[in-house]
């Protein structure tokens, strides 16, 4: 049976991760330091780790990010946009949330045009993007259709959505705090830029195996050591891993998403969800040259590769593995319908509307309205900006089908490696 850290017997522990590393010697070093002179985050996580030992970074990172009392998720601060740590397909400007808002009407039309159409967003931020959707669809015609929910476990942040929210959708928009408080529904599920916040395991190839990376403390301040996996489902999740890798390879594997998956999926009772993220299938994940990973860290628009620096006051983000995502949908009662770049599925999605907006500016030049949504397509979809980076993976419960926006995507099942259907 494997033992986390904190089960284990001291001289267990000092075989495991080495005696210098529990010793008082270290511990009057780099620890008490950052317990002096430095933020309740360093310590709050010190004194776990002088307490139960070196700790899996899956727990620091959830700790980073999510404490309620130093999570950066958890400050309030600005985050994303100029004055932020980082742009997203938000940033843009309205026309993101205009462009989903098609594709929720696309989805709607291909369930057969159920009343109410429930879609659910969760990782809302400040509510921008269901503030622009809910604004097409009201444009559209079609807004007494759709109820909005929006998963928030932050109290504070669901009051900022609710007061963006308030005026003109106060009987469309409802806030839960977690997908098992969710009531079964007809609709989509919406997450953009959620999965690669959820925390990861880091795991190293070493000596022939693969070990976990657990986050301990050293004169320099927090630090690096292997051990074994702490907890059967990775330990299951690593004997997955391929074992041609050179050594010192590092990757990370996120164990959370197939929970999440698992929990939204049972809510659905026909359905999509719709994954937009940063990422790439197994194959190119594992890929022999990715030798670092995909831990990255963003502060005022710069990045490092350091997750264990400054915990709470930066973002920290792990690349996207879709064909674990697909495969956890599979065992949810999912298909996979969809899956394809950016790139392509604006174009998919926004072809017939660029061919009406033509037809408009050929017999009269374009708006002011109608020229900011051209510039911000653009950007969204141009190859050289944000066109590659984004990945759509959609998923469907019931009878469903791939929408049109994806008919420029290769094979799903195929580009993300997953045996063919017989």
């Amino acid at each position: 049976m494997l033992l986390s850290p904190s089960a284990l017997t001291n001289s267990f522990r000092e075989q495991i991760f080495g005696k210098d590393l529990l010793t008082s010697k270290i511990i009057e070093a780099g620890p008490l330091q950052m317990i002096n002179d430095s933020s309740v985050a360093n310590l709050v996580l010190v004194q776990k780790i002088l307490r139960e030992g070196p700790q899996p970074f899956a727990w620091f990172m959830d700790q980073a990010l999510y404490n309620p009392s130093f999570g950066y998720y958890r400050s309030g601060r600005q985050r994303i946009g100029r004055s932020g740590d980082f742009y997203t397909n938000v940033s843009v400007g309205t026309v993101y949330g205009q462009l989903i808002a098609l594709e929720m009407v696309r989805m709607w039309n291909a369930l057969g045009n159920p009343a109410p159409f429930v879609v659910v967003e969760q990782g809302a931020e400040n509510g921008q993007l269901a503030a622009d959707i809910l604004y097409a669809l009201e444009k559209q015609g079609v807004l007494e259709n759709f109820r909005y929910r929006i998963v928030e476990p932050d109290s504070a942040r669901q009051t900022e959505q609710q007061s963006r929210l308030r005026d003109g959708f106060e009987d469309i928009v409802s806030w839960v705090t977690e997908p098992a408080a969710l009531d079964p529904f007809t609709g989509s599920v919406v997450v953009n830029e959620l999965i690669d916040a959820f925390p990861v395991h880091a795991v190293q190839f070493h000596n022939g195996q693969w070990l976990e990376r657990y986050v301990t403390t050293s004169e320099h301040g927090f630090d690096w050591v292997l051990g074994p996996p702490c907890n059967p489902e990775l330990f299951e999740a690593i004997g997955r891993l391929p074992i041609t890798l050179g050594d010192g390879y590092r990757t990370e594997i996120n164990l959370e998403c197939k929970r999440w998956v698992k929990a939204i999926s049972s809510k659905i009772q026909k359905g999509y969800i719709l994954v937009v993220d940063y990422g790439f299938p197994r194959h190119e994940f594992y890929s022999p040259e990715r030798t670092d990973g995909t831990l990255r860290c963003y502060f005022r628009h710069k990045q490092s590769h350091n997750p264990l620096q400054d915990p709470g006051n930066r973002d920290i983000t792990a690349h996207v593995e879709f064909t674990s995502v697909a495969e956890a949908a599979e065992q949810s009662g999912c298909r996979v319908v969809g899956y394809t770049d950016q790139h392509r599925f604006m174009i998919g999605l926004a072809s017939e509307y660029l061919r009406e907006l033509e037809a408009v500016l050929q017999a009269k030049g374009p708006t002011p309205e109608q020229s900011k949504f051209i510039r911000g397509y653009r950007t969204l979809m141009h190859p050289g900006t944000m066109g590659m980076a984004f990945k759509y993976l959609l998923l469907g419960k019931g009878d469903v089908s791939a929408t049109k926006s994806f008919e420029f995507g290769a094979d799903p099942r195929r580009a993300l490696g997953l045996e063919a259907l017989t």
